[in-house]
């Protein structure tokens, strides 16, 4: 039997193989649509960045409760290695489309299959003893944002370098070492079930419950689809913007793949600092209060970003708005972690997979929109968003401290 340190660190490096899978094809799929598929018509290409990036997240949304109440019933690790091998598999296929409306089925699959953060969440919660949870959360975190920052640079470099198609084929190969990490080196979570509790009637349709007896589950979960949807409104138009900056100001040739590689990666790498940092900072300030703060400060950070004059100034942006962003997100899974009984932690956090995928395909549809005025609208939007996410959890703060004096 393998020690739970043995098992924990196999899924560190599993999670952060896939996250880099992942990121690759952030900073190379407009350039792709519009290169390779021949998508030129500026609208036109916004339009279908926009509901290509929305299609996966709105089937994730879908499943992704399904999936978390089947980790509960079944096992955590099937469903991690669901994630993988499914990802993995229709991540390789996307490398020979030859039509948008291709990308787009493929898309609409892998939103199917995927989840494998929270999948790769709640495994850690179940192979963690109770003492080490949080450590073993915030450092799962701190490599899926290791993952993050690597991931759009070796995509961009992927892109310029050997072609947009050979990138995704190499985010399937990442993805099945990702899950064959996992297969081999991670033991199955699943426990007898004791002889003096009843066992959980199988179900595809997820129980709702425990969302429902928590207000500060279901609230946290409000704020999360408005974090995502704040992040995903730029997050797409991200690569065109970057090629506009480049136009105006580059001197030579311009890479435009490798350049938004850098700025995403930049951004990402912020993140994985800041969920250690600010996950310890939040213990002493507390949970609330640190949410609050990096929201706001994630707004600031976002506005600025919309009267950006050249690539540097963007760069030091993505890092500080990532950097409150990817302090939010630790904060926002210890509330729901401690608001929620273990047995049923597969359901909560798949309900809020789902929510914050919700999120994550409203973004690029409303960033789709916002940049056909113009691509710095984006960035005051999801300004707009992460004011209205800070606001929000403002008032629910209030709320429950007045309840508890």
């Amino acid at each position: 039997m393998k020690s739970w340190q043995t098992c924990f660190a196999a899924l560190l490096v599993g999670q952060t193989l896939a996250m880099i899978g992942f990121g690759i094809s952030g900073p190379i799929l407009p350039l792709f649509l519009e290169e390779d598929l021949g998508i030129t018509d500026p609208v036109r290409l916004k339009t279908w960045v926009g509901f290509i990036h929305s299609s996966s997240a709105i089937t994730l949304a879908i499943f992704a409760p399904i999936w978390g109440n089947l980790a509960d019933y079944f096992s955590r690790r099937a469903m991690l290695l669901r994630a993988m091998f499914g990802g993995g598999i229709i991540f390789a296929l996307t490398a020979f489309v030859t039509s948008p409306a291709q990308f787009l089925v493929l898309k609409i699959i892998q939103g199917c299959l995927i989840g494998t953060v929270a999948a790769a969440t709640v495994l850690t919660i179940a192979i963690a003893p109770a003492a080490q949870v949080a450590f073993a959360l915030g450092l799962l975190q701190t490599m899926i944002a290791l993952g993050n920052s690597l991931g759009p640079f070796i995509g961009g470099v992927l892109g310029d370098f050997i072609g947009y198609r050979a990138a995704f084929f190499s985010t399937g190969v990442l993805l099945a070492l990702a899950g064959l990490t996992v297969l081999l080196f991670v033991e199955s979570d699943k426990k007898p079930d004791a002889p003096d509790v009843p066992k959980k009637k199988f179900s595809i349709i997820p129980d709702f419950s425990p969302i429902k007896a928590s207000p500060i589950i279901f609230f946290m979960m409000l704020i999360n689809f408005g974090k995502n949807t704040g992040i995903s409104i730029a997050m797409p138009m991200l690569p065109l913007f970057v090629r506009e900056l480049l136009m105006i100001t580059a001197e030579g040739p311009v890479m435009v793949a490798s350049s938004t590689g850098i700025v995403m990666g930049a951004g990402a790498a912020s993140s994985a600092i800041a969920a250690v940092l600010v996950g310890k900072f939040s213990t002493r300030l507390g949970y609330w209060k640190t949410l609050i703060f990096c929201l706001i400060a994630a707004a600031i950070a976002l506005l600025a970003q919309g009267f950006v004059t050249n690539i540097s100034q963007l760069i030091v942006l993505r890092i500080f708005s990532s950097f409150f962003i990817g302090g939010a997100t630790p904060v926002l899974n210890a509330i729901l972690a401690v608001s929620s009984n273990k047995e049923t932690q597969g359901t909560v956090f798949g309900v809020n997979t789902s929510v914050a995928a919700s999120g994550s395909a409203l973004g690029p549809i409303l960033g789709s929109f916002a940049a056909i005025m113009s691509f710095r609208a984006v960035f005051l939007m999801s300004a707009l968003v992460f004011s209205i996410s800070a606001a929000g959890t403002i008032l629910l703060h209030k709320k429950t401290s007045t309840k508890e004096a």
